[in-house]
Order: structure tokens, then sequence, then C-alpha cells
């Protein structure tokens, strides 16, 4: 009776989750953009916005049991202004099923975060692919941490030369190792992965070896280790892709958010990319 209750309560959270969706209708055009699959993703414009730029940076949250609140828009608010310049236009991207302060994205978000599905990513896509052509960009990089980055490095592979460059913050860049784990860490050694999401580390076939990818783990992270970001960019290597990774000492899971480089590092990932 406690199973069959707790996969009732587990149940229903999911639904509300997943049928509570804010119309697209009701979010300013300027904070959003059609997903291509009959709903809209919210974003949070950085600074203001030029109705065409040379380059789009569009930043994606981590994992967050389907809630953001104004503490993560303000930490994510701060590190765009950190990469804006004259020619760039900045957005965060809330991932698909989020309800957050800005506004809820259509999609369907995980309450235990396994929403790496096949039909989020086509919604990040479809809304890259808006952005891109309503800002007439000739280049668009993203900024992804965490589970942000899983969505990052599937794209690349999934819809090749629809994003020109990568920054890849904390990746779990190979799921079903990372989970075990995550897993093991909360000492549910038998518990099962994540059935629904995507492996980022299936789709690098698919990334164009003139995409630049660059990968950076905090060596204080224990939650997506080095080694889960260091097996993709080595899988994507052997495939001559322009991917490097970086160990940074001192920072965490969180706290590469702050890393100094950050800013230099994605100017650097623009330059290497090659316009359409």
């Amino acid at each position: 009776m406690i199973i069959k209750f707790c996969l009732a309560v587990a149940m229903s959270l999911c639904l509300s989750l997943t049928a509570w969706a804010q119309p697209c209708s009701e979010l300013p055009p300027a904070r959003t953009a059609s997903d291509q699959k009959g709903g809209c993703l919210a974003l949070v414009p950085v600074g203001s916005t030029t109705s065409s730029s040379k380059t789009l940076i569009v930043m994606l949250h981590g994992d967050s049991q389907g809630l953001l609140n104004q503490r993560h828009l303000e930490s994510w608010t701060a590190l765009g202004r950190r990469l804006q310049a004259p020619d760039r236009n900045v957005f965060l991207l809330i991932r698909p099923g989020y309800q957050s302060p800005a506004g809820t994205s259509s999609g369907w978000a995980n309450p235990v975060d396994d929403d790496y599905t096949t039909q989020n990513m086509e919604r990040v896509a479809g809304v890259l692919r808006v952005l891109r052509e309503t800002y007439k960009s000739q280049k668009l990089i993203l900024v992804g941490h965490s589970g942000g980055a899983a969505t990052s490095s599937i794209v690349l592979g999934k819809y090749p030369g629809l994003a020109d460059a990568a920054l890849l913050l904390g990746c779990p860049c190979d799921v079903p190792p990372w989970r075990q784990h995550r897993n093991a860490q909360r000492g549910r050694s038998g518990a099962s992965g994540w059935p629904n999401s995507l492996n980022p580390i299936a789709f690098i076939e698919g990334i164009p070896a003139v995409t630049p990818v660059l990968a950076v783990t905090g060596a204080q992270d224990d939650n997506t280790l080095s080694e889960f970001a260091k097996r993709w960019v080595d899988a994507a290597s052997a495939k001559s892709v322009k991917v490097r990774f970086e160990e940074i000492a001192g920072l965490n899971h969180l706290t590469i958010l702050q890393w100094p480089m950050l800013a230099t590092n994605v100017s650097r990932l623009i330059d290497e990319a090659t316009s359409p």
C-alpha cells in the first residue's frame, strides 16, 4: 500500500507539472519564442536586444526539478552581462516544461529531472532555429551548465550545424554512469537510471568537425565528475571534432559559473566558429 501511495504521489506531481502550461499568448513577445512544436519556450533577454546581431548567445540552465526561482534568473542574468558585447544578443532559455518567474515553457519537466527527452530536444532545437532567424545571427553559441550542458551537447550532434560552438560547464555528458554515481552518493546503488533521457555521448557522430566545443568541469565538482565530460571529449576528439577539456582548480559544480575565464573563452569560441 505504501509503494502504491508513493507511486500515486509521484504521478500526481508529474501530471501537475505537465498539465499546467502557460499559454504562449500570455508571454511577452520579446520573452518567448516558438518551439515549432505548437508551443513556446520562455526567454530572459540580457540587456537590450537588437533586431539583428552578428552573434547570438543562448544560455541553458541546469536541472532543478522543473522549477527556477528568481535567484536562478538573477545568477544567469549576471553571467549574461559578462557575455554582452555590441554585436551580440544574449538570452537565457527556460528549458522545456520549466516554471519560472519569467514564464513557463511548453514541454515536460520531470520532478526527478529525467527529462533529456527527444521531444524536449526538438523543442529546444525549434526555438534555436526561430531565434537565429529572428535576430539574423551569423553565429549561434550555446553556453550550458549541468543539464543545460547535456542538452547543448545532444543538440550539437542531433541537429548538426544548428549551433556553431558550445561551452559545456559541469556536463553530465555520459548519462548512465553519471546516474550510477549520483545514486551511489545517495545510498541508492540499486536504483534505476534515467530511462527517459538521451545520452549525449550517443550523438557525437553527428557533430560537424568544424564545431569548436570547450567542456569545463571544476576540480571540486563531486556531482558531474570530470570523467563524464572528459569521456565525451575523448570520443568527440576521436571523430576529429574541435573539442577540448579543462579542469579548473578550486571550483565545484555551482561555482564553475563564476569561472574568471568564462567570458574570455566564449569570445574565443566565437572567433573559432565558422560562419555558415
